[in-house]
């Protein structure tokens, strides 16, 4: 494929070869060679635009050189003007003369002026009149942007059909299958493991999901798992499609319509942040469907959290206690609900029962840990014991050891709040919220270079986060 570049100097040697045949013209418009020379102007000057409208200019002159109505919608395409290149491309006696890359070029450029349905017939046609991997891979991309992963899919096997040697076909289509038709997904999940090394770990997940869900012989249930599982991932587009396509087959499924509506709230806080309906009208049904499913009770409870109405938060929160009464995810949620509702007794409480139900999980008394660390209650008390035994069960953790060293800040104890900060990198080199509760450390021992060099290793490695906000706030302060 041409880059800009080169198909810049290519045209200009056309127009160099054009003009030197078009002298040979006798007699010949003294305004075409004019234009033509324009033409190489503009294009040795970045003007493409204007290189692509004299040429068209220049084909009025000679109707039959359709190879100039090509060069010009070449260009057209080129400068951001895709209305221009299509009607250049189709001028008469030009469009009978387009070749396969033309004709995807073509394509290009319905695509870029918005008319997807002109480029998806042109790319068709292209793919019945041959063979072709670059026609084949525009169609596979419009549908997965359309949500037609129906259709993709079939395009992506075609593309693997013509091309069998290429590795990652095959865990495209699988992907694909596994979120409308899973047990056709196996075989092309079971090729990706063996030979796709990039792709070999998620296969082999999706594969064992698959594979253990269809013993059920349901095959919404199917659906709902891999769907569950590329939710794990943070794919939710796919996901969505997995609950949806679990839907189709069985209306009734509550858990598949909590998990839709969930996955639109997902999908919609990616997309625009803040606050959002989305989802609300899928959770609500999926209520209707079952009201104890723990599911739609806790991704209700999750909907009203994001809207800040916390004491609806709580109520949907306790109802799926009620149903899964010992999963301690949702005493540890329930914990946070109620700590934004300010009564920090309860919170604590919850967070102590989901401890209780899982002694030996570091993560919720590292939530316990991180509970007190939030509202500055009982660090010494409540704080330091919990980091403590979070670490006790797993020394290497960095989660565990950076809130030990958010603790030690809290207590004044710099020295051991460097040396946690520390070992916390030393768990995790990329572990940026160390960077930033070790460049703090620093700051309270005075040493400033060593406090500068970790607060901007904080800012630059995740500069959207509140990691990078907070150090970026301590920089300006300490170091304006």
């Amino acid at each position: 494929m041409k880059t800009a570049s080169s198909l810049s100097n290519y045209l200009r040697i056309s127009l160099v070869s054009l003009f030197i045949a078009l002298l040979g013209l006798a007699p010949y418009p003294h305004s075409s060679a004019s234009l033509l020379q324009d033409a190489s102007r503009a294009i040795a000057n970045g003007d493409l635009l204007i290189a692509s409208q004299n040429l068209a200019d220049v084909s009025e002159y000679f109707p039959w050189r359709y190879t100039l109505n090509l060069a010009a919608g070449k260009l057209a395409l080129q400068a951001g003007a895709p209305e221009a290149a299509i009607l250049y491309l189709e001028r008469p006696g030009t469009i009978s003369h387009l070749s396969i890359d033309d004709l995807i070029l073509l394509g290009d450029a319905y695509l870029q002026s918005g008319d997807t349905l002109m480029a998806e017939a042109i790319w068709k046609h292209v793919s019945e009149l041959e063979a072709s991997n670059p026609a084949d891979e525009r169609l596979a991309n419009l549908y997965i942007q359309r949500k037609d992963f129906i259709s993709a899919v079939h395009v992506f096997e075609v593309l693997l059909s013509n091309n069998p040697s290429d590795i990652n076909l095959y865990y495209q289509v699988g992907s694909l299958y596994a979120i409308t038709d899973p047990i056709k997904a196996l075989p092309f999940l079971a090729q990706a493991e063996e030979i796709d090394s990039i792709h070999a770990d998620r296969a082999h997940i999706l594969y064992d999901k698959i594979r253990t869900a269809s013993l059920f012989d349901n095959p919404s249930y199917t659906l709902l798992i891999t769907g569950r599982q590329y939710a794990n991932w943070g794919e939710w587009e796919l996901a969505a499609e997995a609950f949806h396509n679990a839907t189709v087959l069985q209306p009734d499924y509550a858990d598949a319509w909590a998990f839709i509506g969930e996955a639109r709230q997902q999908m919609d806080q990616l997309g625009m942040g803040g606050k959002s309906k989305a989802g609300l009208h899928e959770l609500e049904y999926a209520l209707q469907m079952n009201p104890d499913s723990t599911l739609a009770n806790t991704f209700m409870g999750l909907f009203w959290e994001r809207q800040e109405d916390f004491y609806q938060a709580q109520i949907f929160l306790e109802r799926a206690i009620v149903t899964s009464p010992k999963d301690p995810f949702l005493y540890a949620e329930l914990g946070n609900v109620l700590a934004k509702t300010g009564d920090l007794p309860a919170a604590q409480s919850a967070y102590e029962t989901a401890i209780h139900l899982t002694p030996q999980d570091p993560l919720f008394y590292r939530l316990l840990a991180e509970f007190a660390l939030q509202y500055q209650i009982q660090i010494r008390e409540l704080a330091l014991p919990a980091a403590r035994q979070a670490i006790n069960i797993d020394p290497m953790n960095a989660d565990a050891l950076d809130v030990m060293a958010q603790v030690m800040l809290m207590l004044q104890d710099y020295h051991s709040a460097e040396r946690f900060a520390q070992s916390a990198l030393q768990a995790d080199r990329g572990f940026s919220p160390a960077y930033l509760h070790l460049g703090t450390a620093y700051l309270y021992l005075g040493e400033s270079n060593l406090a500068r060099h970790w607060l901007r290793l904080a800012e630059t490695v995740n500069p959207d986060s509140w990691i990078a906000s907070q150090a970026k706030r301590l920089l300006d302060y300490y170091f304006p």
